[in-house]
């Protein structure tokens, strides 16, 4: 038996980096996940991978474009039309630029807040009235450790995280008489995993240099995460509501 048995999740951005790890375990946890992704290829193929690995037809590839929404209406309702319910949402989609401020104009700054922010928002507003009507909900947004610490060339996708942080609470607070939870997974400096994924040389350098301040001297994986995913996910975080777990080696503290 897996703690999400027969739960319906979606994870956004699921066929790629963290998602695939997300959607890995709630699969093996017996999770029915919907693998949302721009990338329909992607996301079917990697669907077909999960399924052959879970021994079982645990994984369901879905075209979604998560800053759209019409898009996003149709997510949910074509995952209530085949299976019923929406027990779990992960809003993980998301891109991380670094950028100069002085660089960063208006269209570069829109197009980083709808992607991080904007499709959290259109996706808890296109789950949200389901799980009202069935009485149970869980939703878990992807935010990041720097809204607590800053960091250079990254204004823009700071200023959405902390938005995500914000509406988090928000909706935690709204919803909770519902019997909908919301919190946050807040991530560290990942190390991808993926070999089209490697970090930039500018990259690697910030997680070298980050890597001094960690608690734990080793570099952060998207393995690092999924146990915090999959309790928020769960009924062991069942009263919790509101929070923002940060998994980043003890680089901040609260």
């Amino acid at each position: 038996m897996g703690r999400l048995d027969d739960n319906v999740v979606i994870v956004t951005g699921g066929a790629n980096g963290i998602g695939r790890w997300y959607c890995t375990a709630l699969a093996l946890e017996g999770a029915r996940v919907v693998v949302c992704d721009i990338d329909g290829p992607g996301a079917a193929d990697f669907a077909g991978w999960l399924n052959d690995r879970a021994g079982a037809e645990r994984a369901y590839p879905l075209c979604v474009d998560v800053t759209s929404p019409e898009r996003t209406a149709d997510m949910a309702a074509t995952v209530m039309a085949r299976f019923g319910a929406i027990d779990v949402l992960v809003n993980n989609a998301g891109s991380y630029p670094h950028v100069a401020f002085e660089d960063i104009d208006h269209d570069a700054w829109r197009r980083v807040i709808t992607l991080n922010l904007d499709s959290v928002f259109l996706c808890c507003r296109a789950v949200l009235p389901v799980m009202v009507k069935q009485g149970r909900g869980a939703i878990v947004n992807v935010a990041t450790n720097l809204v607590w610490s800053g960091l250079a060339n990254m204004a823009h996708y700071i200023a959405a995280k902390s938005g995500v942080i914000g509406l988090t609470k928000a909706l935690a607070r709204e919803y909770g008489e519902h019997g909908v939870r919301v919190n946050a997974l807040a991530p560290g400096a990942v190390v991808p995993d993926l070999p089209d994924r490697r970090l930039s040389p500018a990259g690697r350098e910030a997680v070298e240099e980050i890597l001094q301040y960690q608690s734990v001297k080793r570099h952060q994986h998207p393995r690092d995460l999924v146990g915090t995913m999959l309790f928020l996910c769960s009924a062991e975080s069942e009263f919790m509501s509101g929070q923002v777990l940060t998994v980043d080696g003890g680089l901040t503290m609260h």
